[in-house]
């Protein structure tokens, strides 16, 4: 595929890479034979290679390589010392490979039948390189390539997204291209289907999000007692719940179903000597009528309701439950939480802000059917925020132990 090899120990400027990816790779698998999956995915690598390939030839590039793929995508590296050469090829064959090589290859896959619709992204960024080890591209540590890939992670479906570094000596290429938004420090554009169907920042948006974003992960409703438990089986030495009345938890404590997974996960949490702290709101504070009211329900009767069920569960399994602290306060940060290690760089966080309406005419949304979010350590500020409110809440000036 190159007329010249990288040579070992030497150091190139303005590599362009070029990353691309089959999105929905899971779902053609799923849906198909493995050897028509497998055929799939080769035929689009042989059309992306066949196409730098020739263009590489056409303007007499004198690196163009194909260094990793990986089933589903992979990524190629172009050099010449002619930067504006390397630069036509990678964007000249992401272009023809969105708009002329992924349509055929779709017709050419219909007679066989393949259950689900073929869709790539691809990403474009430059940088230097040190070609340390020959025939060894992995032991390449290059940040480039790393942008590079996960920039290829966050573009939407069938479009190309190519950085700032890229477009600012993009030329005529650059007309192809709309600013959509800034990805880890750099400027990011994009290069939208052909048909125009759809708006590149709004596409961009629903897959990178806004500017400096943190990992959170996101559930439509509350995880599943399953769930929960593998949270319980996760911590070392202190779980915080913090809610209104607790009454799904102290409900999982004493049921009468089988098997009870939850109660499991908490009593081997107590065998490895840890403590589990809930607390939820006094009954006669000032919170609680204000929840009530917005809720449109009794929160007093149901908080007495889960004391009564922790101490069931404190009686019958005696010094065995002596790990379960409750407490209750009136002071509430409108969310529900459950928090493995709080004070640890291993800390976990699930929780749900609370959803309320001030109108009596606007539904009720009920507590399992409210998102629910996990964060953690690496989620940054916003862990940092949590940590703080959710520390605020359980400090000891003000809550009370009742068992």
């Amino acid at each position: 595929m190159s007329r010249e090899a990288f040579r070992t120990g030497s150091t190139y400027d303005n590599v362009y890479f070029l990353f691309l990816d089959a999105s929905g790779y899971s779902s053609i698998v799923r849906l198909n034979p493995r050897d028509r999956a497998a055929h799939a995915f080769d035929r689009l690598r042989d059309r992306v290679v066949a196409r730098v390939t020739r263009l590489a030839e056409e303007h007499g590039c004198a690196r163009a390589v194909l260094w990793s793929w990986r089933g589903d995508g992979g990524f190629l590296v172009i050099h010449d010392d002619n930067e504006s050469i390397a630069r036509d090829i990678a964007l000249k064959a992401a272009r023809y490979v969105l708009t002329v090589d992924l349509p055929e290859l779709r017709e050419e896959l219909r007679p066989a039948e393949l259950r689900g619709e073929l869709h790539i992204r691809m990403a474009v960024h430059k940088g230097p390189i040190r070609y340390a080890v020959e025939n060894d591209t992995g032991a390449i540590h290059s940040p480039d390539i790393n942008f590079a890939a996960h920039l290829e992670e966050v573009t939407p479906r069938d479009c190309l997204a190519i950085s700032e570094d890229v477009h600012r000596v993009a030329g005529d290429f650059a007309e192809l291209f709309e600013p959509v938004g800034v990805f880890e420090g750099e400027n990011i554009y994009l290069m939208r289907p052909c048909d125009g169907t759809s708006d590149g920042r709004t596409a961009w948006l629903r897959t990178a999000g806004l500017a400096r974003r943190v990992p959170v992960q996101a559930y439509a409703q509350r995880p599943s007692q399953h769930e929960k438990a593998r949270l319980i089986d996760a911590a070392t030495s202190e779980i915080v719940d913090l809610g209104t009345a607790l009454n799904t938890c102290a409900g999982y404590l004493v049921t009468t179903e089988r098997p009870a997974i939850f109660r499991d996960a908490v009593l081997e949490f107590f065998r490895r000597g840890g403590i589990y702290r809930c607390v939820l709101l006094d009954p006669a504070g000032e919170a609680v009528q204000i929840y009530s009211r917005l809720r449109r329900e009794d929160l007093s009767v149901k908080i007495k309701g889960s004391l009564a069920k922790f101490a069931r569960f404190k009686e019958r399994f005696g010094a065995a439950a002596d790990g379960l602290h409750v407490y209750q306060t009136d002071e509430f940060p409108g969310m529900a939480a459950l928090c493995v290690d709080l004070r640890s760089p291993q800390a976990l966080v699930l929780y749900s802000p609370y959803l309320l309406g001030t109108r009596t005419t606007t539904p009720v949304v009920e507590r399992a059917d409210m998102p629910h979010y996990l964060a953690g350590s690496d989620s940054g500020p916003l862990f940092t925020t949590l940590t703080e409110v959710i520390g605020d809440a359980i400090n000891d000036d003000v809550v009370h132990r009742v068992l």
